[in-house]
């Protein structure tokens, strides 16, 4: 065999001859092509002339080792993705939390003790998720560690079913947390139903929690149906496409409410943030909830709340009297009385109506009489009596 694949490559080589003189690109390809040759021509005398129980002994143990990687690349995987739900319904609980809070402005009153109970549910969650992984590891380490064990071992077979009820209670657990979350987002459905600045992310909810509870449904109903739980050597048959519903009812809808709710986060129209971003800021007095129709480019003016003028103050317009000439008492005429005009009442002037508040302004001074008391009685009104002259006053009070 040996000599004949040498020969194939000789005579390769020597029809390829004139090409690899005249073209001397092709150097490397035919390189290539000699070393192919021989590796070939080595890997087949190996297989006809070496030891067959030598190459089977090292056939199992790799299928041994092959066996022990898949299983627990498996047991990981299971691990993980057991994780992965817990966390998706902390964020369930969280994304309800945080539409209300965004339709009142305060948080209610059962947010803080609704998010310390599902701490404590993912607490029992994880729990159970560690003693699985737990159990499952050291079932496999040990079936598969022993060269003289390659294909199962009897004595932990106890181990391995008990690492399978635990994995089921887990799923039945989450499928009871999925219905919850279902009811809950319907619950901030009706609530928000009056809010449409809320509504998008509401509708979102209640999708995403419909995923979820599918991924739930399928991950319970697929073990119950492939999987024995009183007996581990008893277990149905298991189908290849199997693998594809996985894919279908499993990784895809965690993909699509992962995405979907990663989008109602990164979105700034219509969307929830967990803290204040910088394009929410907006100058003077105007606040608005975050998430909520902002526009970035309208930036709304400041508005200066004791810095505002003052409406003109409209004049009031008060009665002014005419002052009368002073009086001088001549001699030879004391028994007279003297005369005065009456006050004569001037009509105020009219002024437009105006809505602001009036406020007077300071007037000039009033004239002698009006400051004296001669025009005028104690309650402000005009004297109905003639007034006397200083000189009459003073003559009777002598009298």
């Amino acid at each position: 065999m040996i000599q004949t694949c040498r020969t194939c490559n000789s005579f390769l080589l020597t029809w390829k001859c004139p090409i690899r003189v005249s073209r001397s690109n092709h150097l490397h390809s035919f390189i290539f092509l000699d070393f192919c040759t021989y590796g070939f021509a080595l890997a087949a005398t190996r297989l006809v002339y070496d030891d067959s129980e030598s190459y089977y002994s090292d056939a199992a143990s790799i299928i041994r080792h092959l066996r022990f990687a898949s299983a627990e690349t498996s047991t990981t995987s299971r691990f993980f993705d057991g994780f992965s739900d817990i966390f998706v319904f902390l964020m369930f609980v969280s994304l309800g939390s945080g539409i209300l809070l965004a339709q009142t402005g305060s948080p209610s009153s059962f947010a803080k003790p609704l998010k310390f109970v599902s701490l404590g549910i993912s607490a029992v969650l994880a729990i159970l998720l560690i003693a699985y992984f737990g159990l499952r590891t050291h079932f496999y380490s040990v079936m598969y560690g022993n060269a003289s064990s390659s294909y199962g071992y009897l004595g932990r077979s106890s181990q391995f079913q008990s690492s399978r009820q635990l994995d089921f209670a887990f799923r039945v657990l989450v499928f009871i947390l999925a219905l919850g979350v279902v009811a809950q987002s319907i619950m901030v459905k009706v609530q928000t139903k009056g809010e449409p600045r809320v509504s998008s992310a509401s509708h979102i909810f209640i999708a995403c929690a419909g995923l979820w509870l599918l991924r739930t449904v399928y991950g319970m109903a697929s073990m119950a149906a492939s999987v024995n739980l009183n007996n581990v050597y008893d277990d149905p048959e298991y189908h290849n496409y199997y693998e594809i519903l996985d894919v279908v009812f499993s990784t895809w809808p965690l993909l699509i409410l992962l995405s979907v709710i990663f989008g109602l986060g990164y979105k700034k129209a219509n969307g929830l943030w967990s803290t204040e971003q910088p394009f929410m800021t907006q100058r003077g007095n105007a606040v608005s909830p975050w998430g909520f129709n902002y526009d970035p480019n309208q930036v709304a003016a400041p508005v200066m709340a004791h810095q505002s003028q003052a409406p003109p103050m409209q004049q009031q317009s008060w009665p002014q009297y005419q002052q009368q000439q002073p009086y001088y008492p001549q001699p030879g005429h004391n028994g007279m009385t003297p005369q005065y005009a009456p006050a004569q009442e001037q009509t105020p002037v009219q002024q437009p109506f105006n809505t602001h508040i009036p406020v007077s302004q300071t007037r000039s001074p009033p004239p002698h009489e009006d400051t004296m008391g001669f025009n005028h009685q104690a309650n402000g009104a005009t004297p109905q009596t003639t007034a006397q002259s200083y000189y009459e006053k003073s003559r009777s009070a002598n009298c």
